[in-house]
């Protein structure tokens, strides 16, 4: 690396290791969902083929990248050649935060207001100055937001177009927001953590939740703009609707055992129908139920739990689409 490059980097702030507690602190208050993902791994594949269903087992590598994407997914985006000055990086920690789920225009992701956050080594110094350099041949725009430099970017998924903030608030840190607003409120709450938190440790979705798992996450749905959103059980539009409900958590187990766990939080009757129709076990058959090692019982007053052994291929994924659904990140097909 050049000299003046390492003198400019130099300048960013690297205090010690960011904890998961740190960058939660830093999310604004009315976060409603977020998934987190412990390293170190290296940022998935995105342009790899999608894999071919008719195989009846899905491999541990496909299984790791399409967990490991739950929390990545704004780095799948070209957001100025991101992904390369990435690439083989070890990622020590991940987190995204959401909110305002709203419907695509046709086809394609839920839209939504957040940021992803990845986290590397204390030692790591990200190429800042040549990202962004490189960044002004496809950017729309750059801005500065609570004193960090941000690359606006614009790209059409379907029928929508994407805006994207990427910045580097750390030298081994980068971040890729949906919103400016959101990225706003994160940028100033990672220099002076001040009001409440998001989703605080006193809701409990945590104490389902093992967040020393490669992959896990919760939602906390509210019911402000619930309507507009077809993810929450509190709208009209919803696939299930359920006044009851109040959120959802989940871990994913190392990738080789494919184990994953759901709580599914509600005070309704029909509670575990509607975990069932949403991770996918209403519509499979028998078979297919006892091979992929589907388990439901009731966790405690209030709260369902699903076991999951993921192995059918054409069940793993339609699993994964409905976890999703429920966080708020629906795919319309």
């Amino acid at each position: 690396m050049p000299a003046i490059a390492a003198l400019l980097l130099s300048t960013l702030p690297c205090v010690g290791q960011t904890t998961l507690k740190d960058v939660l602190s830093w999310l604004p208050a009315d976060t409603e969902s977020v998934v987190g993902e412990n390293g170190p791994f290296a940022l998935p594949d995105f342009d790899s083929p999608p894999p071919d269903l008719r195989q009846p087992e899905l491999p541990v590598a496909e299984l790791e990248r399409q967990t490991r994407m739950l929390a990545v997914g704004l780095f799948g985006l070209k957001n100025g050649g991101l992904q390369k000055i990435l690439k083989d990086r070890s990622v020590i920690l991940a987190l995204e935060g959401s909110r305002r789920f709203r419907p695509p225009a046709n086809l394609g992701e839920m839209r939504y207001e957040g940021c992803e956050v990845l986290v590397f080594g204390p030692a790591v110094i990200l190429d800042r100055d040549s990202f962004l350099k490189n960044a002004a041949n496809s950017a729309i725009r750059f801005e500065d937001v609570a004193g960090v430099r941000i690359a606006v970017f614009e790209e059409r998924q379907e029928d929508d177009v994407w805006t994207t903030f990427v910045g580097f608030p750390r030298a081994n840190m980068v971040l890729v927001a949906t919103d400016a607003d959101y990225l706003r409120t994160t940028l100033k709450r990672m220099k002076s953590p001040s009001g409440p938190r998001a989703l605080p440790d006193s809701l409990g979705e945590w104490k389902y939740v093992n967040t020393r798992a490669p992959v896990w996450g919760l939602r906390h749905y509210q019911k402000l703009g619930a309507n507009l959103d077809p993810t929450s059980p509190f709208s009209e539009r919803a696939d299930f609707e359920d006044a009851m409900a109040t959120g959802l958590a989940f871990s994913f187990e190392p990738s080789a055992r494919g184990k994953v766990t759901v709580h599914y939080l509600s005070g309704n009757n029909n509670a575990l129908q509607t975990l069932q129709e949403y991770l996918g076990a209403g519509e499979a058959d028998t078979a297919s139920l006892q091979q992929t090692q589907f388990r439901f019982r009731q966790a405690a007053t209030g709260v369902i739990e699903a076991s999951v052994t993921l192995s059918k291929e054409e069940i793993t994924f339609r699993f994964l689409f409905g976890l999703m659904g429920m966080l708020g990140h629906a795919i319309y097909l």
